[in-house]
C-alpha cells in the first residue's frame, strides 16, 4: 500500500544540496540547491532554491510552484512578464519559454511532471 510522502518545514530546510541548473545561465550561474523529497517514474517533488541571477528557460515538463521566500520576474518568450513574490504559486505549462530573473533569492516548493 503506498504511503504519504511528506518534507516538513520546507522554509527552514538546512539539507538542500547544490544541484545542476534549471536553465540556461545568462551571465553569472547563480547559486542552485534542492532537496527533492519524492520521484516516482515522471513525477518529482521537493524544494528549490535559487540565488540572483538569470536563467534562459525551454521547459519540456509541467511544473506547479508555490513560492516561499523571494521575488522572481518571468517574462515569457512573447513578451509576458509574470512576477511572482512568497506566497504566491503558479504553474510552468510544458513547453513554456522564457527568462526567469531571480531578484531576491527565491525558495520554491515544486511538483514536477515530465
Amino acid at each position: 500500500m503506498p504511503e504519504i510522502s511528506i518534507q516538513k518545514q520546507c522554509a527552514s530546510l538546512q539539507d538542500l544540496v547544490l544541484a545542476d541548473t534549471f536553465g540556461e545561465p545568462i551571465g553569472a550561474l547563480p547559486k542552485q540547491t534542492d532537496s527533492c523529497f519524492f520521484e516516482e517514474s515522471n513525477l518529482f517533488a521537493g524544494t528549490w532554491e535559487a540565488e540572483p541571477g538569470k536563467l534562459k528557460l525551454d521547459l519540456d515538463l509541467m511544473e506547479f510552484c508555490h513560492l516561499l521566500k523571494g521575488h522572481w520576474i518571468l517574462t515569457s518568450e512573447s513578451g509576458k512578464v509574470t512576477e511572482v513574490k512568497a506566497g504566491d504559486s503558479w504553474v510552468f505549462p510544458k513547453g513554456w519559454k522564457g527568462v526567469a530573473e531571480v531578484i531576491e533569492t527565491v525558495r520554491k516548493v515544486y511538483f514536477i511532471i515530465s
